[in-house]
């Protein structure tokens, strides 16, 4: 079980302590301004540390010149081939055994130092069975003959004096014992052990984390009905008042198809949904910049409502409205638990046992601009180290909606490569269940108890670090919050845009141009293909994504002619200089397209024009098919295509040129 705390309640120096003299083993996390820094511990002993400046240990020799310039690559490769950093520079003679323990315990020192002193930041201490070499990064047994580093070799003052000891040493052992088992009660932990986990503290400064579907394949929705033929693309329904009617989807690109959802019966009813006044608890002062604490019985401020699929969402005052969690948990009991405790802190919470109502609710809460955050369960598929299984897969769109909205990702078991993938991936903490043993009869209660305050500390500092973003809680905040994460979207979509064009080093070769392409469009769309357009077909130029056979798409691609004067989606796009969003309209020639692409029926799909010279010389077409959700916003693609038209126009000319030699 995970252990969340702020260190101007316990400061680095107590922590390092307390798991010394309490051997356990696990990594000590550490977040501040400058990003995460972490404290390897190994049955109490300290064996490594990163921090952002250098995130492993080949950083650090290359930071330090211990290690000659190119031999960092192949260190790499080895630990690829699982033998970890340290061990591989020994024994390739990069660096003698006493080198090796010198660099170790100086990166120690140089991570540990700077935090030692500091009241700023949040620590998170994830407990584990044990560390292999891989997670230390060198044989620690091998390298020191205790196997690590005492607190007083690296916390020790100058000239080798000792550290003090803690003040209350035994109490603080004590408590901290009982809180890395998840077991502290109010009574026994001392004041510098107060981390505020199910007590009323005002909510700290947080640490700064989109969804897809498990493969749905088998579950394929039909094309429209022959009735619906005259209208190629879905109408968009009208969205509710108070719902902007131009918001776009958060996992498509234009206005919502779809604005209600029917509720599913298996989801668990959300926390404050009712009209009826209730006492209700505001976050303390110095969170709501001045205002006063409010207690009472306070009526609902009713701003306009929204659907959400496990039922209706009440947007209520605008001070309320962004304190909203999503949590995917198939254990009832944690859901139940969760839910008491976001309760008693007026927090509106979504919880569900599947992905798909999740992703519904998601959808639904950044379509009304409201701030969430978001807890996802691990699913078996997510343990596989190969594959980003559903949870990590939404967790992924997510984040690349908006990196802003903050992700927890909750494990059944402290695994520490798979947290520092995860953390890769975009998740802003990693935290463990109450193990089975835990959950016995007369522990449970409070073992669940316990984590549910940690999802609780997480949120409202969430909640705290979206009111310093926007700026307070006017109606607006929330619009402000999504323009600038798309804001920043579009800065970044024009950075890779730079990067792709320089990396054209022959813009005359179609197939090269093709590929960039299509290299970005993989970032939008399940499945994708480009078209030339010819005066009487459409020429296949490459593609990605799922075929449904062993076939890949590229080939199947180059092997598709298109007659440009049939009925079809790409005709359209060219008859209109327009791009073409929504459902594709059933015609001969759409149908027969799908079946080319591998026979996998999408439920959304994307056709945009490449233009030059004012009409429209190449089409990319992008759909779902593979997970099925909503395809995201494309607006830094389509900027993309509107620069890469005239190299690909070039490319078109030149290969015409070609073709009529």
């Amino acid at each position: 079980m995970s252990l969340l705390g702020r260190l101007e309640d316990l400061s680095l120096t107590d922590i390092v302590q307390i798991v010394f003299l309490s051997r356990r083993t696990g990594v000590l996390e550490i977040v501040d301004e400058k990003g995460r820094h972490t404290v390897l511990f190994r049955q109490g002993l300290v064996v490594n540390a990163s921090s952002p400046e250098h995130p492993d240990l080949v950083a650090w020799f290359e930071a330090n010149k211990l290690i000659p310039p190119d031999s960092g690559k192949m260190l790499r490769q080895m630990e690829e081939n699982g033998i970890p950093y340290g061990t591989a520079a020994v024994e390739l003679n990069l660096m003698s055994n006493e080198d090796l323990s010198n660099a170790v315990r100086d990166r120690i020192i140089d991570v540990v130092s700077p935090l030692l002193h500091s009241r700023e930041g949040e620590f998170n201490f994830i407990l584990s069975d044990q560390v292999n070499p891989l997670d230390i990064e060198y044989d620690a047994d091998a390298l020191f003959k205790e196997g690590g580093f005492a607190p007083g070799k690296i916390l020790g003052a100058a000239d080798g004096e000792k550290i003090k000891p803690l003040k209350g040493l035994e109490e603080s052992l004590k408590a901290g014992k009982a809180l890395l088992r998840g077991t502290a009660s109010a009574e026994t932990t001392p004041a510098s052990l107060n981390l505020g986990l199910g007590q009323p503290l005002a909510p700290p400064a947080p640490s700064r984390l989109p969804g897809t579907a498990e493969n749905a394949t088998d579950n394929v929705l039909p094309f429209p009905a022959r009735e619906d033929e005259d209208a190629p693309f879905g109408e968009t329904a009208a969205p509710p008042p108070a719902v902007p009617p131009a918001e776009e989807d958060p996992f498509g690109g234009g206005p919502a198809a779809v604005q209600t959802l029917t509720p599913p019966e298996k989801a668990e009813a959300p926390v404050s949904t009712t009209a009826a006044p209730q006492k209700l608890t505001y976050p303390p002062p110095d969170a709501m910049r001045g205002a006063e604490p409010i207690t009472g019985d306070v009526p609902r401020q009713r701003s306009g409502q929204f659907k959400v699929a496990g039922g209706l969402f009440e947007v209520e005052s605008p001070d309320q409205a962004y304190r909203n969690v999503v949590l995917f948990e198939r254990n009832p009991l944690i859901r139940v638990a969760a839910r008491r405790a976001f309760g008693k802190r007026g927090v509106k919470i979504v919880q569900y046992g599947s992905l798909d109502d999740v992703r519904g609710a998601i959808t639904e809460l950044m379509r009304s601009n409201s701030f969430f955050v978001t807890f996802l369960e691990l699913t078996e598929a997510d343990l596989h180290p190969d594959a980003a299984g559903p949870s990590v897969q939404t967790m992924m769109r997510l984040k690349k909606r908006n990196p802003r909205l903050p992700i927890v990702v909750i494990d059944n078991e402290a695994d520490l490569r798979r947290r520092h993938a995860l953390l890769r991936a975009g998740a802003d903490l990693y935290l463990t269940k109450p193990s089975p043993a835990r959950l016995q009869p007369g522990l449970a209660e409070e073992e669940l108890a316990l984590f549910a305050d940690e999802l609780v500390l997480f949120a409202e500092r969430a909640f705290e670090q979206w009111e310093q973003f926007t700026g307070g809680f006017d109606p607006d905040a929330g619009k402000r919050f999504y323009d600038m994460a798309e804001k920043e979207s579009l800065d970044r979509s024009f950075s890779v845009l730079k990067q792709l064009i320089n990396e054209l080093s022959n813009p005359n070769d179609i197939g090269q141009v093709a590929a960039t392409i299509l290299r970005l469009s993989a970032e939008y769309l399940d499945r994708g293909a480009i078209f030339m357009v010819g005066e009487a077909q459409f020429t296949g130029l490459g593609g990605f994504g799922i075929t449904g056979d062993e076939e890949e798409m590229d080939s199947r691609v180059k092997a598709i002619r298109i007659p440009r004067k049939m009925p079809s989606l790409l005709s359209e796009v060219v008859d209109g200089n327009e791009a073409k969003r929504g459902k594709m309209r059933k015609t001969a020639v759409n149908v027969e397209l799908i079946e080319k692409l591998g026979g996998v029926l999408p439920t959304e799909v994307v056709a945009l024009p490449i233009m030059h010279g004012g009409r429209t010389i190449g089409i990319l077409y992008g759909d779902n098919a593979e997970h099925r959700a909503s395809i995201d916003n494309t607006t830094g693609l389509e900027i993309f295509l509107s620069q890469a038209g005239y190299a690909f126009g070039n490319a078109v000319f030149a290969a015409e040129k070609a073709g009529g030699r």
